[in-house]
């Protein structure tokens, strides 16, 4: 039987996880196509003084079993389970083991109005279609009170209206359900009807075992790059042939396939499969134009590490900061939870502060980790007794990419002309977001090859 030969566009981990698929396939030739010279990308971690600092909080977080398994190997066991312990903060207020808002701290007034406005609600059967934008998307789920706030708390974080963004980009924050009671006060308001069962939360140690997902982490002390190092050499075992550090120049269609041109050479497969988001790319070469990209609203942020003595770094995961005059979104213990602890007794906290780029803060940022680290003092990130002892700042242009009222109109367009003038590109109408998503997504390749 003649090989079947692929082309996977990118190197990340939707990359990775399309050739997994494909080199399980029977008769298969799988090449992975990429600019970048590493596999992995974003969640290739960076070297600051002397630690593995990951790019924000990464890792393999609720993932199925079978993804897992897969880690696993490719670590040869040298994994540890995650444990979240997770906190939130909002009007300065700690909830513990609780990443979303909390408004418990607001007055109680104003959590009567919000609960009178949820249960005029509890009949309701909006779902995402429904909305025509986040702000419509919080007004309608969480009424007029909490909506307005957690507004409040879109445009803190993410430097846009909510007007402005369609409302699938809800799902890739932490403001997609509601609490403003106690777990016992939440957790009866849910069960009146499935509508506020889907709306509000609880924190998960109150509701039990809720699935089978498991959280795992790279144990060799190399943050996440350790994983894409041994990502990229297992790869390459399974048959997956490697063209990092290669770009394309153009895809053309050929006799039964494609000719991919380089700037190394000509490649000819039957088909390609675009494992990367950058459209743009996608749209030179093959000469098909579009504004996607003009359609995303690009979520910019300085990311600071901070460096301290370990015995005064709160053990825990991370605190999600949802107050409105606070400087850092997300505190995370990363050096405790990778197990980076040097000699002298130093590790590292991640801070990720959401910063407009060309705005003031952004463009005179220089004592801005003295602001973070005082701020991680006041939340209990780190004890008062500890000291700075060195730190990192980089300024990141765009973490994640937000699709805007408009996107999906002309991602489907987009999709659809490639689909009638190049039938052996596989490009998918679907963005998923985290790991696991991104996997199970990677399951059904066959059903769009075939």
């Amino acid at each position: 039987m003649k090989n079947t030969s692929y082309i996977v566009a990118g190197s990340g981990f939707r990359a990775f996880c399309d050739a997994l698929f494909l080199s399980s396939q029977k008769n298969s030739r799988v090449i992975m196509l990429d600019s970048s010279t590493k596999i992995g990308n974003v969640m290739y971690s960076r070297d600051v003084n002397g630690f593995a600092v990951d790019n924000g909080v990464h890792m393999f977080d609720s993932i199925p079993q079978s993804l897992a398994d897969v880690v696993v190997e490719i670590m040869e066991g040298n994994v540890i389970d995650i444990d979240f312990v997770s906190e939130s903060s909002f009007n300065n207020k700690i909830t513990e083991g609780f990443s979303l808002p909390d408004l418990h701290a607001l007055d109680e007034n104003m959590k009567q109005s919000i609960k009178e406005e949820l249960l005029e609600k509890k009949d309701s059967n909006l779902d995402n279609s429904s909305f025509k934008n986040v702000q419509d998307f919080f007004i309608n789920r969480y009424g007029i009170t909490a909506g307005k706030i957690f507004m409040e708390i879109f445009r803190k974080l993410y430097g846009v209206d909510p007007d402005k963004i369609d409302p699938s980009a809800v799902s890739q924050t932490s403001l997609a359900r509601l609490k403003f009671l106690d777990d016992d006060e939440m957790i009866d308001l849910k069960n009146q009807s499935s509508f506020l069962d889907s709306v509000l939360a609880a924190r998960r140690k109150s509701q039990g075992k809720i699935d089978d997902f498991v959280s795992i982490y790279p144990s060799t002390n190399e943050g996440m790059r350790g994983w894409c190092v041994r990502a990229t050499k297992w790869l390459e075992k399974r048959g997956v042939e490697l063209r990092l550090g290669e770009e394309i120049l153009s895809i053309s269609n050929a006799q039964d396939g494609l000719k991919v041109e380089t700037n190394k050479g000509e490649i000819y497969s039957d088909k390609l499969i675009w494992s990367s988001d950058n459209f743009e790319l996608l749209s030179k070469s093959i000469n098909i134009p579009t504004d996607i990209d003009s359609f995303r609203h690009k979520v910019s942020m300085i990311f600071i590490t901070l460096i301290t003595q370990s015995k005064y770094i709160k053990d825990f995961t991370y605190l999600q900061n949802f107050n409105l005059n606070g400087y850092c979104q997300r505190f995370a213990s990363a050096g405790l939870y990778s197990n980076q602890i040097k000699d002298d007794g130093t590790s590292f906290i991640t801070c990720e502060c959401p910063v407009t780029v060309g705005s003031e803060l952004w463009n005179n940022s220089d004592n801005l980790h003295e602001e973070v680290w005082k701020e991680a003092k006041n939340l209990g990130v780190v004890s008062s007794e500890a000291k700075l002892e060195d730190y990192d700042t980089i300024k990141v242009p765009t973490t994640i990419k937000m699709p805007m009222i408009g996107f999906f109109e002309n991602l489907y367009n987009f999709a659809d002309r490639i689909s009638e003038e190049f039938p052996n590109i596989i490009f998918r109408k679907n963005i998923p977001f985290f790991r696991r998503e991104i996997y199970l997504e990677s399951l059904n390749l066959g059903d769009h090859i075939k």
